[in-house]
């Protein structure tokens, strides 16, 4: 069986160029809330501001998972119950946000990016109680770490896009 180590070692290109993205694309997201402020904030369209917020939320998960894989002799145990913590605090968040807006989610095309990053948020939890469970050679933690990552990337540009291009009322 494969330890974590290696696992994390095999996958280091990986994770330090979605450090690398994540991080600029965290500062796309901090510009577009500075130029757009009044409208994605306080007292703008309260679902284009959970957006920004979820979308900022997204790919600052990205980028802490990037960095604490890329951590020398980080254990499977903390990652795993990193992940689990990170992922909980990041549904919960969400839910709660669909919940306080769901008379604004008939706007379906913004509201799907949030089930999107839920999927994401779904695939990082089961990546880390495979990696509570020490499952780390079946290749499964592999690619639940490599879908989440993906999903959460893709919902993150998706949202972003939306947000740099989104019109003031």
């Amino acid at each position: 069986m494969e330890n974590f180590g290696q696992m994390a070692h095999d996958w280091a290109n990986f994770f330090s160029a979605l450090a690398q993205v994540s991080g600029a694309l965290v500062g796309l997201v901090f510009v577009a809330l500075t130029f757009n402020a009044k409208t994605l904030l306080r007292g703008g369209d309260p679902l284009m501001g959970a957006l920004a917020r979820q979308t900022f939320s997204d790919f600052l998960l990205l980028l802490i998972v990037s960095m604490l894989m890329l951590v020398p002799h980080f254990s499977a145990l903390d990652m795993g119950e990193g992940l689990l913590i990170m992922v909980a605090l990041g549904i919960g968040r969400i839910l709660r946000d669909l919940f306080r807006l769901r008379e604004h989610l008939r706007r379906l095309r913004i509201a799907q990016r949030f089930f999107l990053s839920l999927l994401g948020h779904a695939f990082l939890g089961a990546a880390g109680a495979e990696l509570l469970r020490g499952a780390i050679g079946s290749g499964l933690t592999g690619s639940l770490l490599l879908s989440g990552t993906s999903l959460l990337l893709l919902s993150g540009c998706r949202s972003a896009w939306v947000l740099v291009v989104h019109e003031k009322p």
